[in-house]
Formats: C-alpha cells, sequence, structure tokens
C-alpha cells in the first residue's frame, strides 16, 4: 500500500475514534446538561435565564477577544514549536486579563443598553472568569492536536457534573440567577485543573515576538470570523431585551438552547476532530473534498431528523418539560428548526476554509449573515418574538448559496456534491416530521396521557426515519456502516 494511502488509513482510524470519545463526551454532557437544566427552568423563571443571556452574551464576546484564535493557530499545525506554544499560552492570559478589566469597566453602560440593570453585577462577577479559565486553552488545543479526546470526554464529564450539581443546588436555596453564575464558575475552576492534569505541560517563560505576529495574522481573521459567528446566534437578544425585556429573551434563549443541545449532540463529536482531520489533508484536495462531504453528510444524518422531529413536538414538549410559564418558546422553537440544513452546514464551513489556510474568506460570509440578521431582525421585532425567530430562519437560506460558492472558490469543495450528502436525510426527515406533525394530535387524543402520547409520537417518526434510510438511501449509508463496524473490537479480534 503506498504510504499516503497508509496515512490515510491512519489519520481516518484516528478521526473516528476522536469522534468516538467526542461521542462519549458530548452524550454525557447533553444528557446531563439537558436533565440540570431542566431542573433549573422549573425553578427558575424566564425572566432570569434571560437576564444571564444577557450578561454571557457580553463574556462570550470578550472570550473570542481574549483567546484571539490562538488555540484554534496550535491545533493546527503540522509540527508544532515549543516556543510558539509558550508564545501562544502568554498571549492568552494577557489578552484575557486585559478583556476582562474593560467587561468590568463596561458592565453599567451595557446594562443601559439592554435595559435590565441586574446585568452590570452579574458581568462584574463573571469577568474574573475570562483568565482563569484561559490558563487550559493552549493545553487543550495540544490535547486535542494530539487526538487526546478520550482526555477531554473526562473533562467534560467531571466540569458538567459538579457545576450542575452546584447550580441545582444554588437554585433550590433561592439563588435565583445566581446559581447559573456559580455553575459558569464552577465549569471553569474544574476544566482548567483536569486541563492540566491531562496535558502535564509547563510552559516557559518565553515570548518570540516574530512567531506572536505570524500566527495572530492568522488568528485576526479568524477572531473576527468567530465573533461574527456568536454575534449572528446572539445579537437578536438585545433587539428583543429593548423592545420586550428579559423575559421575552429568556423565551427566546431555552428555545435557542435546545437546539444548540441537539447541535452538540450531533455536531460538535463530528466538529471536534473536522478541523484537525482537514488540516492534515489540505494538500489533497480531492481526500480533502470527500472528507468534507464525509463529515457533512454524517452530521446530517443525525442533526436533521432530531431537528425537524424538535420543531413538530416542541410545543408539547417545552410545555411538558419546563412548565406554562414558558409560554411561546414552543412556537419559537418550531420556526428556528425550519433552517436545519444551513444549520449543519454553517457549523463546518469555518473549519474546511480554515483548514485550507483561507479562514479571511469565511469572514465576507459570516459578515454578509450578520448584516442580514440585523436587517431582518431590525424590521420584524415590532411584530413579536416568534417573528424575529422567522426572520433569523430565512436569513439562514438567503444566505446559503453564497457561502458554498466561498466553500468552492477557496476550498475546490463543490456545492452539489455537498448538496447531494445531505440531501438523503433532508428529505427523510421532512417526510418524518410531516407525519408526526399530523399525527400527533391524533395520538394525543387517543392516548390522554401526555408522556405517553409524546413517546408515542417520538417512536413514530423514529421508524419513518430508519425505514426511509435503507430503502431509499442504501449506497449512501453504506461508508457510515462499514466506518462504525471497523471500530467494533470483537471485529478486529476476529480479523486479528
Amino acid at each position: 500500500m503506498p504510504d499516503t494511502a497508509i496515512a490515510h488509513a491512519d489519520l481516518k482510524k484516528k478521526t473516528a475514534l476522536s469522534v468516538l470519545w467526542s461521542v462519549i463526551r458530548v452524550a454525557w454532557s447533553t444528557i446531563a446538561t439537558f436533565v440540570i437544566f431542566v431542573i433549573l427552568a422549573r425553578i427558575l423563571g424566564p425572566g432570569d435565564f434571560g437576564t444571564f443571556a444577557l450578561a454571557s452574551l457580553l463574556v462570550e464576546i470578550g472570550r473570542v477577544l481574549a483567546y484571539a484564535g490562538l488555540g484554534d493557530a496550535v491545533t493546527r499545525q503540522l509540527e508544532l514549536d515549543e516556543e510558539l506554544a509558550d508564545t501562544a499560552f502568554w498571549a492568552t492570559i494577557a489578552f484575557s486579563a486585559i478583556v476582562a478589566g474593560l467587561v468590568f469597566v463596561f458592565a453599567p453602560y451595557y446594562g443601559d443598553l439592554v435595559r435590565d440593570p441586574a446585568v452590570a453585577n452579574i458581568l462584574r462577577w463573571l469577568a474574573p472568569l475570562l483568565p482563569i479559565s484561559s490558563l487550559a486553552v493552549i493545553h487543550n488545543a495540544r490535547l486535542a492536536r494530539d487526538f487526546g479526546h478520550k482526555s477531554l470526554a473526562g473533562q467534560a464529564i467531571a466540569a458538567s457534573l459538579l457545576s450542575g450539581i452546584t447550580a441545582v443546588a444554588c437554585a433550590f436555596m433561592g439563588w435565583g440567577v445566581w446559581a447559573l453564575v456559580a455553575q459558569t464558575a464552577v465549569n471553569a475552576i474544574v476544566t482548567v485543573l483536569l486541563g492540566w492534569f491531562s496535558y502535564p505541560w509547563m510552559p516557559k517563560f518565553r515570548f518570540n515576538v516574530p512567531m506572536f505576529r505570524s500566527v495572530f495574522l492568522f488568528s485576526v481573521s479568524l477572531v473576527v470570523t468567530q465573533l461574527m459567528w456568536m454575534l449572528l446566534a446572539r445579537v437578536q437578544d438585545i433587539f428583543i431585551s429593548r423592545w420586550y425585556g428579559p423575559v421575552e429573551v429568556g423565551r427566546y434563549r431555552i428555545a435557542w438552547r435546545l437546539i444548540e443541545l441537539i447541535g452538540q449532540a450531533v455536531l460538535a463529536p463530528i466538529g471536534s476532530v473536522s478541523l484537525i482531520t482537514l488540516s492534515r489533508l489540505q494538500n489533497d484536495r480531492v481526500a480533502f473534498r470527500n472528507a468534507y462531504n464525509k463529515i457533512v453528510g454524517a452530521a446530517a444524518l443525525g442533526a436533521i431528523p432530531l431537528l425537524l422531529g424538535f420543531g413538530a413536538l416542541s410545543t408539547d414538549m417545552i410545555a411538558m418539560l419546563f412548565g406554562d410559564k414558558w409560554g411561546n418558546a414552543g412556537d419559537i422553537a418550531t420556526v428556528l428548526v425550519l433552517m436545519a440544513v444551513p444549520f449543519v452546514m454553517n457549523f463546518f464551513a469555518s473549519s474546511a476554509l480554515s483548514a485550507v489556510n483561507k479562514a479571511e474568506s469565511v469572514l465576507s460570509v459570516a459578515a454578509l449573515q450578520l448584516v442580514t440578521t440585523l436587517i431582518l431582525t431590525w424590521l420584524l421585532v415590532p411584530y413579536g418574538v416568534v417573528a424575529v425567530a422567522a426572520g433569523y430562519t430565512i436569513r439562514a437560506w438567503l444566505t446559503m448559496p453564497y457561502q458554498q460558492y466561498v466553500l468552492a472558490r477557496f476550498a475546490g469543495i463543490d456545492a452539489k456534491s455537498t448538496l447531494k450528502a445531505v440531501a438523503l436525510p433532508f428529505c427523510g426527515s421532512v417526510l418524518m416530521a410531516v407525519c408526526v406533525w399530523f399525527a400527533h394530535p391524533v395520538i394525543v387524543e387517543h392516548i390522554h396521557n401526555r408522556w405517553l402520547a409524546l413517546g408515542v409520537s417520538i417512536g413514530l417518526g423514529a421508524v419513518i426515519y430508519l425505514a426511509f434510510l435503507p430503502v431509499f438511501g442504501r449506497s449512501a449509508i453504506r461508508p457510515y456502516i462499514a466506518l462504525a463496524m471497523s471500530l467494533n473490537p470483537l471485529r478486529k479480534r476476529a480479523q486479528a
């Protein structure tokens, strides 16, 4: 077997094993987060979640600026220079301290902007967590670069469990929104401690200015892009808060949070290794394109049916899980899941362009999407929060063709092959969602136990989708089945 083929096969196995550990990590994190989220949502009110969401928005902006894309820059290095790692570590610490100071100072002004004075006090407690969290950024970047996703899985499990228990305990004690602050603090501290334990690397006291300059020039466009992607998902909170207050922000955010949990469960495990895998294939465009389409196809197989299935049942599901105080959150979720296809495809575009050193090209995509979101939100916010969600969904579909054009031009990934990769799960998911949408009221009418009726509807959707795949797309799913079977240790032993 040629050396190139052997290298590709080895990379394929490492990628698959890393995805497997990421699945374990995210599965636990998703289940634990969901359970904790349900408990907190039943104890706390929409206003608490809305206020915390508004505060965390500014902190997340600060986090993107503070980390400056240096972790990603370390991850994508084919041959990592230790002096570069040291430089990235100290730069991350310095940037985080500066940004934390700015967040602390400008907290009251931001509170005035969103018309929620309670935000300022929360920000002044969240700001110090930025430099604390930055202590593990380069450690975990190096761990991911070495395909150390087993250790990352252990970190995530421990951090989510300890922080979740802390939040629930604080909520029961009547802390209100401060329970969410405590959860964030514990999560940050545990992640740092385990990050250093998992990758026992001690950075040296050195800083190479030329190296920093070269990495930073790469990172600038990446940081701006990350900032735009983050604002793309969160800037609507500011409009909603100014028009309707933090309670409506909380309802909008809980709908988004459930969609994010679905994305975390399916997309995050694959996304966590996509940049590393694609970076290793950057000099082989055919292998690069094929790997990208397989990544997107695998993500679509799991994410699109979950999103559209959730949308078909979201009104009843949210009311049953969280109570009637969450109002129209179900309607918001139903509208938002209609962007399932661009939601999946957006997730991997930045990784693909970064892997071929064209991170700056995705900047135009992010800018177009952000500007379109701002315009549509500004036009539709007077008509209610559901209208704001509709504007966000319309934006996703309107801007998707331009994103595919950029991928084709700079990464050699043609839109036709990518759309072909997502066509099967999309068609099956639409059929499933439509059937569940019409069948659920009939099921509820005949089964008076709401939980049992919901379970029957979910089971019906699963049967329809799983029956659709082998009937209409056996050849499309065969590579994924073969890859999954190759990871079976019993099968490997038998072959040996």
